[in-house]
């Protein structure tokens, strides 16, 4: 779905330009309160 592509763009802008979570989110555009929901998901992925 949608929030697995974000994720995925998420994760793949923190592989390319070594950027944490955080910036990378916030190239992305995502809204401050989706951001945590996001943060979560990319841990429980990485578990």
């Amino acid at each position: 779905g949608i929030k697995e592509g974000i994720c995925t763009a998420i994760k793949n802008l923190m592989s390319t330009t070594n950027w944490s979570a955080e910036q990378a989110m916030e190239a992305l555009k995502i809204p401050e309160k989706e951001r945590e929901a996001y943060a979560e998901q990319l841990r429980e992925q990485t578990v």
